[in-house]
């Protein structure tokens, strides 16, 4: 993150909100990858080799980066694409982080990101744990 944020900052990005709040937007993208690494810390114990845990990784991560308004607003997608990129839980951090850097709506966005997070969790821990058991 310290790399990423030097080179924004080279580039001439600066926040609008204040440290704090930059610090606040770190924390908040770092807690959703720590997540959604229980993800792939799953998916790792479940498939039988390294090339099918990245294959398998990229067919998740993929339409949750490029179906999210990292690169474009919702508002320009077609009606399905719209929907769904509203609803993709990388969206709602992608709206958190905006908001807390350039200002901008932050509660609901991040009431989403903790939603999506906890739901990760709740899935997605007992999952790994159950399948590193099976591995042991």
């Amino acid at each position: 993150m310290g790399v990423l944020l030097a080179f924004t900052a080279l580039l001439g990005f600066r926040t609008t909100q204040g440290l704090p709040a930059a610090a606040l937007a770190v924390l908040v993208a770092i807690g959703f990858a720590m997540c959604l690494s229980w993800v792939f810390v799953w998916i790792g114990l479940t498939v039988r080799s390294a090339g099918a845990v990245q294959g398998v990784g990229f067919l998740a991560t993929f339409p949750l980066t490029f179906g999210s308004t990292a690169l474009v607003s919702a508002d320009t997608l077609p009606g399905w694409l719209a929907a769904f990129t509203r609803n993709n839980p990388v969206t709602h951090v992608i709206d958190t982080v905006r908001g807390l850097l350039l200002g901008g709506p932050v509660a609901e966005p991040l009431a989403w990101t903790a939603g999506w997070s906890a739901l990760l969790l709740v899935v997605f821990v007992p999952l790994a744990m159950r399948a590193y058991r099976r591995r042991v």
